[in-house]
């Protein structure tokens, strides 16, 4: 990689945070930023998934730390934000990927299981967000990625709160954007289609998901490493001019 490039792909001196870092997607983005030479903060509701992901940092020359946290709630997420703080005395990037997604139909779900959908993804998202750009609007520079879903473009039978709360992802971002521009902290979406994780292998057989995959243009369903790209071109200065926009990753599943 010649020079110039580097200068605006690479991530040397920054310092990342990744929900949900402990598998799935937030792995691969969590390797994928530390490979582009940031310090990554890989925070998972269970902490043993976070540190295991951050053994596999060793042969890439950068430091890693694991964070339990539960972003449904503030003081998780305070104490996550300030350890990154603590660690490297700064947050040049926040990738709001942690989530969850039970299946119930709207008829019998229940209340509390709505609630949790929505707090985990939506109310985390908020919670984690507000906590950056707190540090970031006095360094006046700053990347925010949240993951949302392609469920929140095509709706999701047995998924109306999950389908919600990624769409309730995708508004916060544009509003959040708006907000953020006079500090010049971009922040945007990347909307991932059906990806090979125990999410959908929870909710699908390996037949049904090949199925799925024969339907997408490209011919296959997305691997986590499919969306380390995207993140890596809104996180770094090659991305300094996008902001409020939602990146969508699926293989020509959904067209915008």
């Amino acid at each position: 990689m010649t020079d110039w490039l580097q200068g605006i792909f690479g991530l040397d001196g920054k310092v990342a945070i990744v929900t949900g870092g402990g598998g799935g997607i937030g792995r691969a983005l969590s390797l994928g930023l530390a490979q582009g030479g940031a310090r990554v903060v890989v925070a998972d509701l269970i902490w043993e998934k976070a540190a295991r992901v951050i053994t596999e940092f060793s042969g890439l020359r950068v430091h890693g730390l694991a964070v339990k946290a539960d972003i449904s709630k503030a003081a998780d997420v305070d104490h996550m934000i300030q350890q990154a703080l603590t660690a490297y005395g700064q947050l040049d990037i926040l990738v709001n990927n942690a989530g969850i997604y039970p299946s119930s139909p709207v008829e019998s779900m229940p209340e509390g299981e709505w609630q949790r959908v929505l707090d985990t993804n939506l109310k985390g998202t908020f919670l984690c967000s507000r906590a950056a750009v707190r540090r970031m609007i006095p360094r006046r520079h700053g990347r925010i990625v949240n993951i949302a879903s392609g469920r929140a473009l095509a709706g999701a039978a047995g998924g109306a709160h999950y389908a919600s709360s990624k769409a309730g992802i995708l508004g916060f971002t544009r509003s959040l954007a708006l907000e953020m521009a006079a500090h010049g902290i971009t922040v945007n979406a990347v909307t991932p289609g059906v990806t090979d994780t125990d999410q959908p292998r929870a909710h699908y057989t390996e037949e049904q998901l090949q199925a799925v995959g024969k339907r997408i243009p490209l011919g296959r369903i997305g691997q986590p490493d499919d969306l380390v790209g995207a993140v890596l071109f809104l996180a770094s200065e090659a991305g300094r001019f996008v902001t409020g926009q939602n990146l969508v990753v699926n293989g020509g599943q959904i067209f915008l």
